[in-house]
């Protein structure tokens, strides 16, 4: 890229066709700080200019006549581009008009490289053949434009260490129920796809409390295929076991809690 020519192609008042214009600009873009060594392809100042190529190939014409633009060394091109007709035409920016020009090395080299060349192809490719002391090399014309980057979006959500445990009904178990039975309890809450919270192992540990025999309750829920724990339902059976064979057992009204959604 080049400031300074394309500083001059807007400055210069000899060409005022507003396309011609455009064309001369993106053209400057790609030649040195010298405005020698340009020689981007149709297609780039087409993608450039968003003109066609023949329009771009005419306006070359144009300004190759008007004088603000003459062929350059295509010794550069031919350096980096080894089939004859897929070589762009290296131009040079005529910005002293009127000055005797800058004499080139490889003269002979320059006549003998696609002299006879016209317009440009649709290869890209932008070189340098050589950089005056300290001078950057030209970037390739493809290089120059600048593409937009998407950086990922950083994800709103809280932090791993804010993030709640997992609750683990088993480690909620009632102080005066065997392991085994609250183990069963969770269980069976699981497979009827009513899994036990931290508030409801919380209201049936209060349920179960100053239960005689808090097992039975959970296992008659069980066996019946109860989604919540029913302690009177349970002390039947501990007044059988206490009082005798004529002890009835107490049957709880029937609710909609008793059962999973599966069997409604």
């Amino acid at each position: 890229m080049s400031i300074q020519s394309m500083t001059w192609a807007l400055e210069q008042r000899v060409v005022t066709d507003p396309t011609c214009r455009h064309v001369l600009l993106c053209l400057a873009n790609y030649a040195d700080k010298n405005g020698r060594g340009a020689f981007p392809s149709a297609s780039s100042l087409s993608d450039d200019t968003g003109l066609s190529e023949r329009t771009i190939r005419y306006k070359l014409d144009a300004l190759e006549a008007a004088g603000v633009i003459r062929r350059g060394n295509q010794a550069i091109a031919a350096a980096y581009i080894d089939r004859y007709d897929r070589r762009p035409v290296v131009y040079d920016m005529v910005e002293n008009r009127g000055a005797p020009a800058a004499p080139r090395e490889d003269e002979d080299a320059e006549r003998g490289a696609n002299e006879d060349a016209t317009g440009c192809s649709s290869q890209q490719n932008g070189v340098q053949m050589k950089t005056e002391r300290g001078a950057p090399a030209a970037p390739n014309p493809s290089s120059i434009r600048q593409l937009s980057v998407n950086k990922p979006k950083k994800r709103a959500g809280k932090p791993a260490g804010e993030k709640s445990a997992k609750f683990d009904p088993s480690l909620a178990k009632p102080a005066n129920v065997s392991a085994e039975t609250w183990a069963d309890w969770c269980q069976h809450r699981k497979e009827i796809r009513k899994p036990l919270t931290a508030t409801s192992c919380k209201q049936q540990a209060e349920d179960l409390a100053n239960h005689p025999n808090p097992d039975a309750v959970i296992k008659l829920s069980i066996g019946k295929g109860w989604t919540g724990l029913f302690p009177d339902s349970a002390l039947g059976s501990v007044a059988g076991t206490n009082g005798g064979a004529s002890a009835v057992l107490q049957v709880p009204a029937h609710h909609q809690e008793m059962y999973p959604d599966d069997y409604i």
